[in-house]
């Protein structure tokens, strides 16, 4: 017999992202493909676990394996799967498990290979049997904590290593070993009520189609809705709400942050997917200039698709490299900058974001941002306010791109934000300096996300 069709998809999917390919579009297109709504599913489950988990999966590889050295692509592959079902898939019996990866592997890497693949699976299934069925017992076959600190949260956790040891330095053990096990749970949907309607209203309607909707933690317009939701299911959803919008509860509290008193004319220089175009837009009024632009033509129909869905939007789309923006200096009055960084404090939403990110990038990625700051400060006229933001955790990309750009023109100065400290809905769930805010998982239970206000001075500051 062959392998599972599902699960050779699978493997197809993970070996195109292995190339560099992008995880969206590859399992877009593989769940496209699928006419059963559980195949969607296991599919799904099967392609973002193994990439989530793969650092633990190939460290128990390298722990139970007979062979020298690191099996093959194409067999790692097969393992990591056969190790998702074994440890992370509930419904998946563990002798499927195994003879479903045994028939994979011989179906794409031969014959020679599925013994291999049969023992080490069963070595790890027997031990998992050895201690109770309780993964979280196998975490005593991972580095010494006390004498490999950054070894074993990479490995049990499943993140980079040069990473860990970052967050290490700067938060210490117990603190990155929050960060990394926040990253490894499931995120739930978040979604912005926008104005003028209510959020209880909305949740009332939710609640009487029979979706569970409750009050999020961070913003006074979230609302939380189970995290089973298909993506068909949530697309029925939004259309048939449409003041709801999709965004993590953090981004909501950091846009609020931003936009409260943001003032026309003003632009979103980086805006795709557009959940911040909307807020400015409630923000400013339907009568007030905004101008909406991104460097990727092909992400602007997804602004000008949320405009449409909710009746809210920029009255002008532009496609533009925002390192030169094709506006006049001091153009606007309000600039926001939600620009391309690292990607750190989403992990969770994005598994494969934590293999594609090196140490090196932090410095590309911060050199990007800087440029893109200054540009921003140059189409802020006086008066006016630059809002900073990133998904990152990293400084690099946060704190010191805003320290630079203080520092490299007196004309520009922080802008304190009143209300800054009422997003502490826990013991130090923000970093706040008066101008910016950090939100990290491991205190919110949400994204990670960074927001700063600038102030140009002006006539009118």
């Amino acid at each position: 017999m062959s392998a599972d069709p599902v699960r050779r998809r699978a493997w197809t999917c993970l070996r195109d992202v292995a190339a560099g390919e992008g995880l969206d579009e590859v399992l877009g297109a593989a769940l496209a493909e699928q006419t059963d709504d559980r195949d969607r599913r296991f599919l799904a489950e099967l392609v973002r676990g193994t990439l989530q988990w793969q650092g633990r999966y190939d460290h128990l590889v390298a722990r139970f394996s007979r062979r020298k050295g690191a099996p093959r692509l194409e067999t790692r592959l097969v393992l990591r799967l056969g190790l998702h079902q074994l440890l992370a898939c509930d419904r998946v019996p563990s002798y499927a498990a195994v003879d479903q990866s045994v028939r994979l592997a011989r179906a794409v890497a031969g014959a020679r290979t599925a013994p291999y693949v049969n023992g080490l699976l069963h070595a790890v299934d027997r031990e998992l049997t050895r201690v109770g069925g309780e993964v979280a017992a196998l975490r005593s076959l991972f580095p010494d904590p006390e004498r490999e600190a950054a070894a074993h949260l990479a490995a049990w956790h499943s993140h980079p290593r040069w990473l860990v040891a970052r967050w290490l330095d700067r938060f210490g053990y117990a603190e990155t070993d929050a960060l990394c096990a926040c990253d490894n749970r499931r995120p739930p949907v978040a979604c912005h009520v926008l104005p003028p309607a209510d959020p209880a209203d909305v949740a009332a309607a939710l609640v009487a189609e029979g979706i569970d909707a409750r009050p999020g933690s961070l913003c006074a317009r979230a609302l939380l809705l189970p995290e089973g939701l298909s993506r068909a299911e949530l697309g029925d959803l939004l259309a048939a709400q449409p003041a709801l919008m999709v965004q993590d509860e953090a981004v909501q509290a950091a846009t609020g942050f931003l936009c409260a008193g943001a003032e026309a004319p003003a632009l979103d220089l980086c805006a795709a997917p557009g959940g911040k175009t909307l807020r400015l837009r409630a923000e400013l009024g339907a009568q007030r200039l905004l101008v909406a632009a991104d460097g990727d033509p092909r992400r602007l129909p997804l602004v000008a698709g949320s405009a449409a869905r909710t009746g809210l939007g920029p009255d002008l789309l532009v496609a533009a490299d925002g390192r030169r923006a094709p506006f006049a200096d001091g153009a606007f009055a309000t600039v926001l900058l939600d620009g391309p960084c690292s990607g750190t404090g989403v992990l969770r939403r994005h598994p494969d974001g934590r293999w594609r990110v090196g140490p090196e990038h932090l410095a590309r990625s911060a050199a990007r941002l800087g440029e893109l700051a200054r540009e921003a400060y140059r189409l802020t006229r006086p008066g006016g306010r630059l809002l900073y933001a990133t998904c990152s955790l990293e400084p690099e990309e946060n704190q010191e791109v805003v320290a630079a750009l203080l520092a490299a023109d007196p004309r520009l100065e922080p802008d304190p934000r009143p209300g800054a400290g009422v997003l502490r809905p826990g013991a130090g769930a923000t970093g706040e300096s008066g101008h910016w805010l950090e939100l990290l998982p491991q205190h919110t239970g949400t994204d990670g996300f960074f927001a700063a206000s600038l102030r140009r001075k002006g006539p009118t500051s």
